[in-house]
């Protein structure tokens, strides 16, 4: 049960005392502006609609979704809606719903309750916490913004019994004309029983001049979701609530909102679905979920999903699983003439491990609306069905492949829009280095087709000496992205690479997966990645060009043969000194007059067939930071008598790496500490080796590991 008592219904809490106003004007230059490729800050919002993750109360919806003048797209998000201290964050999308750019906006009070668009303003609503129930504690602010996100304005309200800004339930807002209502769930300050109860509040605001109007204190006991609309010039309210009333609460407002200075005016209450068990037993669970609130020409609407209420137990523990409850979708309505309520179930089915959640209502027009909802246990699947405007059903159930999120639908041009943000585990958490994707998901209300559009993050770095910006923040797969590259003075672009693979020119077609962009800078005149230059007697490719000491090459064949190979550590071209940390696949494969390597102190990989088949091959040392010694590196190398590697860092010697050396008997890797079991498996099969000279301290397990069974041969492990 909820931690805090709560007073009777007919204690009715009497506003708090006068409000205050505080209007702060800030200059646009306050917020931050971004045009960057990486990720942008939120989390996932899949299947956030429902009290399926809250326990029994819904939590503040962190996003929406705007349609902009020019046919694009805003969206609004979040990170968490409690003390996050982190900006919120606006994304701009085009017509085609690629992402254009991205903005920041200043947070406001620490807590977030609702965003809330009209025709030429946003508006934000926030709280704090007021422990200390201090009069003087802006517990709620209405912020104002223009369409380009400069501030305003804001109003706070003060002294409204309240310690605890959306606790156990969220806010909804709507304006008319010069008007503005929120309605919150909170805290509030301690009553004669000891306790901190909990229920709903009203507010409403003059929006030309940002000072607060007036305030109401409980409707709705132990309030866990509201919302509010504009029926003419009248206001309607929707409550769920589990005590004072136990049930789903429809409150009709009387008068003109425009000339309102309180909210003494007569309320109609109505309660079209009432709940199971009883709240004198301690139970706030009710097995349901308020998912929206309309208005049509006949009668006020609601939806949600409910377990049969008829056999609802009060003895079920308010922790126990929603799936338990085997929920449906409801639709319940009010007549606006006769008051009659009226219930209608969209689904019967549900089950104790199959039920339905996440219901939303969409407005199409004064006869015609939109539910849409999701099943436990099938992903990627929504449910929508269309009803007229005294709830009955128009048509079948339909469904289509997508998900619902924590973005309330709304209705642009003939299509029902939402958006939302999916990583790849979608029920893991998204910090800001993990890919993700964004859909935009869409009903048409014209023929009732379904559909979902993906969007892809791009990121881009670069190496030193350069900058580069992509065009597309996020793209759908198939979309042009062009990659704006800035060398410094003296440098050109090397290479672009996209997902490790290197791209003609500056362009590419977005990819159905997430778009690493790398992009390296070079001296000008110097080589590129992938480039062959030989210098003495060897040919040297270009692996990375980096020049200012960090670039590297690899040995990838002989220019000029010679008996004694010494590979150097480092290697000049074009006045640029680059590391030689690789001998490539087969630079060196049936050479015929190489007798002695000595391997660089540079060198970590020796690829494979690198030295196969060099037939006068005698002796390889050499080779302080070898990590890999590829598959029949040294092969085929029949003269082969001794090989010597002094790495302490060698982890990995490859199947059949000695293949038909008669010669070899004995291998040194005597400063090796690195090895393991895995790291040897057949590396001996097929040669001729006999002993393994290790180091002291390791010869009791490499004994395990050069086995006969393991390395394919049987041999002496000594120090």
């Amino acid at each position: 049960m909820l931690s805090f008592g709560l007073a009777k219904r007919g204690l009715k809490l009497a506003a708090a005392g006068m409000f205050a106003c505080t209007i702060a004007f800030t200059a646009v230059s306050s917020f931050t502006y971004e045009n960057v490729s990486g990720a942008s800050v939120s989390q996932p919002d899949i299947d956030k609609h429902s009290y399926f993750d809250d326990w029994y109360a819904v939590a503040p919806t962190t996003s929406g979704i705007v349609r902009l003048d020019d046919g694009g797209y805003m969206t609004f998000k979040i990170r968490e809606w409690y003390n996050s201290e982190e900006p919120y964050i606006v994304e701009y999308y085009d017509s085609s719903f690629n992402l254009v750019s991205i903005k920041e906006i200043d947070e406001e009070l620490p807590y977030f309750g609702c965003f809330y668009a009209d025709s030429n303003y946003y508006y934000v609503f926030t709280g704090q916490e007021n422990p200390k129930e201090s009069a003087d504690v802006e517990c709620f602010r209405l912020t104002k913004y223009d369409k380009d996100w400069k501030r305003l304005g804001s109003c706070g309200f003060y002294n409204c019994n309240t310690i605890g800004p959306f606790i156990f339930g969220a806010a909804d807002m709507v304006s008319y004309g010069d008007r503005m209502v929120i309605r919150v769930s909170r805290q509030m300050y301690k009553s004669t029983d000891g306790l901190n109860h909990q229920s709903n509040a009203t507010f409403l605001a003059d929006t030309s001049t940002m000072k607060p109007i007036a305030y109401e204190g409980q409707t709705c006991g132990h309030c866990f979701n509201s919302y509010v609309k504009i029926d003419g010039n009248r206001l309607i309210a929707a409550d769920q609530g589990d005590c004072f009333p136990r049930a789903m609460q429809i409150v009709s407002y009387q008068g003109d909102i425009t000339t309102y200075k309180n909210f003494n005016a007569k309320h109609d209450y109505y309660y079209p679905l009432e709940f199971g068990g009883s709240y004198e037993n301690d139970r706030n669970y009710t097995g349901a979920c308020l998912g929206g609130l309309e208005v049509s020409s006949t009668s006020y609407i609601i939806v949600g999903n409910s377990a049969d209420q008829n056999n609802f137990s009060s003895d079920i523990d308010e922790d126990y699983d929603d799936t338990a409850c085997g929920r449906n979708i409801f639709v319940s309505t009010v007549n606006k003439s006769s008051g009659e309520c009226k219930t209608t179930w969209l689904t019967t089915n549900a089950t104790r491990t199959s039920g339905y959640y996440n219901p939303y209502i969409v407005k199409v027009n004064d006869n015609s609306f939109c539910v849409i909802w999701s099943k436990t246990g099938i992903e990627n699947t929504v449910y929508y069905a269309f009803i007229d405007g005294n709830g009955n059903l128009q048509g079948s159930i339909l469904s289509g492949s997508g998900f619902i999120t924590k973005c309330q639908p709304v209705l642009s041009g003939n299509r029902i829009i939402w958006f939302g943000d999916e990583i790849n585990n979608m029920y893991q958490w998204r910090w800001d280095d993990f890919e993700y994707r964004t859909f935009l998901y869409s009903i048409n209300v014209s023929d009732k087709s379904f559909s979902s559009k993906g969007l892809f993050e791009t990121d881009v770095t670069c190496s030193k000496h350069g900058t580069a910006t992509l065009s597309r923040l996020k793209a759908s797969p198939g979309t042009d992205i062009t990659v704006n590259v800035k060398p410094d003075d003296g440098y050109e672009l090397d290479l672009i690479t996209v997902n490790g693979t290197k791209i003609e020119g500056t362009g590419f077609k977005m990819p159905n997966d997430f778009a690493d962009v790398k992009v390296f800078f070079k001296k000008e005149g110097a080589p590129s990645i992938g480039d062959t230059v030989t210098v003495d007697d060897l040919v040297y490719t270009v692996m990375n060009s980096d020049t200012d000491g960090y670039g590297t090459v690899a040995v990838s064949g002989v220019a000029n043969q010679t008996e004694n190979v010494i590979i150097p550590n480092t290697v000049v071209i074009n006045e640029c000194t680059y590391t030689v940390n690789r001998i490539a696949a087969q630079a060196f494969m049936k050479d015929t007059t190489v007798k002695t390597v000595v391997i660089g102190a540079n060198v970590v990989v020796i690829d494979a067939k690198a030295f196969y088949g060099c037939s006068y091959l005698v002796k390889v040392s050499g080779g302080a930071k070898v990590v890999t010694i590829g598959q029949t590196a040294f092969g085929g190398c029949p003269r082969l008598k001794v090989f010597s590697i002094g790495s302490p860092v060698l982890k990995k010697i490859s199947p059949y790496a000695f293949y038909g050396d008669k010669s070899l008997k004995t291998i040194y890797i005597q400063k090796t500490t690195k090895l393991t079991k895995a790291g040897v498996k057949k590396s001996l099969k097929g040669s001729k080796v006999k002993t393994v000279k290790v180091k002291k301290a390791k010869v009791k397990k490499y004994k395990k590991y050069f086995t006969k069974k393991n390395c394919g041969r049987k041999v002496k492990v000594k120090k």
